[in-house]
């Protein structure tokens, strides 16, 4: 049983984070309405399917770390400091619509949308992971009654058969393969299973493969993305979240970092702390990239291939902001 603090997990949280506010930047850009022709939108593609893997990322980090959780009622009990800082962010975000940007709704339209998880843009991800949160300790309970490693093995082939072939391959424009496709919406179940499966055998990659096998996924999607817009608009023909081999990608990635151990205490805290903060992070860049991509598009952009050449300053800006959100948050609001 893993009990100390893993400086690896830490590290793949901050990748995590650093990669939502990043692959935002393609989605408040007119990346997505732009054709994908030159080497500058290709470096745009590679860019956004490197940071794509964020959320899966997430979601193998939560089977890595839930797979010792049981059904208690403490357990439960620590949903609810989850939903106070969804709360919190619903809040301000529409406090920041209502009264900056002149939105103008009912207060039961508002209620409405925190209800329905659309007060905050980005909240999305607290809709599915309610769901995942609940089902954790029954899923462990069921992964740990299965006897061998083999068929552990098995059953996360089963669940990428399911949820990343069908996600990969119905696509019209191939126009070849189709897959049964009912069950694809379960895919956080999948990144589950392999981050539970990672902890229980500590899987280990070799860093050097790992690294050469990351870039060759990333270049595969992104000649996927390339090839399939033709001189057109991004068709996302690489696949979501669910796709198999964005799946296979967020693997190799998590399997490159998870164990490594930083041992220089400044940035184990730092990366300790913006691990604790990823949520609030994730969330209060929906509201600070309302501001920074304002002002992007007043003063900045042009055109998708010159904004590029901003996108560091862009990120760094909305990152550091929602830093700064989440940390007074956690002073002034105790939750954990």
């Amino acid at each position: 049983m893993i009990s100390n603090r893993k400086t690896g997990i830490d590290l793949v949280k901050v990748f995590a984070t650093f990669f939502v506010v990043s692959v935002h930047f393609f989605l408040n850009t007119e990346f997505y309405s732009t054709p994908l022709i030159g080497k500058n939108m290709d470096v745009q593609v590679f860019a956004r399917m490197s940071f794509l893997i964020c959320v899966p990322l997430f979601l193998i980090i939560t089977g890595y770390l839930q797979l010792e959780k049981k059904p208690t009622k403490q357990y439960f009990k620590k949903i609810i400091p989850i939903l106070i800082i969804y709360l919190f962010y619903s809040i301000i975000a529409i406090m920041v619509r209502k009264y900056y940007f002149k939105e103008h709704k009912t207060a039961i339209e508002w209620l409405a949308m925190v209800l329905n998880f659309n007060a905050n843009n980005y909240s999305w991800y607290i809709n599915m992971f309610i769901g995942l949160f609940l089902l954790s300790p029954y899923i462990n309970i069921l992964y740990k009654n299965i006897a061998t490693k083999k068929q552990k093995v098995v059953l996360i082939l089963v669940f990428l058969f399911i949820t990343g072939v069908p996600t990969f391959f119905n696509l019209k424009a191939r126009e070849v393969l189709f897959f049964p496709d009912f069950w694809v919406g379960i895919y956080p179940l999948t990144y589950y299973l392999i981050g539970s499966f990672i902890r229980e055998y500590q899987v280990k990659v070799n860093k050097l493969t790992g690294a050469v096998a990351l870039l060759l996924i990333t270049l595969l999607e992104t000649f996927i993305e390339v090839h399939y817009a033709n001189g057109g608009n991004f068709t996302g023909a690489a696949g979501y979240y669910s796709s198999l081999v964005v799946v296979i990608h967020a693997t190799i990635f998590f399997l490159l970092f998870y164990d490594i151990n930083i041992k220089v205490n400044f940035i184990a805290k730092i990366l300790s702390l913006i691990s604790i903060l990823s949520l609030d992070i994730y969330l209060a860049s929906n509201i600070t990239d309302k501001f920074v991509y304002q002002y992007v598009f007043t003063n900045v952009f042009k055109s998708q291939p010159q904004v590029i050449y901003y996108a560091v300053p862009i990120v760094f800006s909305t990152f550091g902001l929602s830093f700064l959100v989440s940390l007074i948050r956690h002073k002034l609001i105790k939750v954990r």
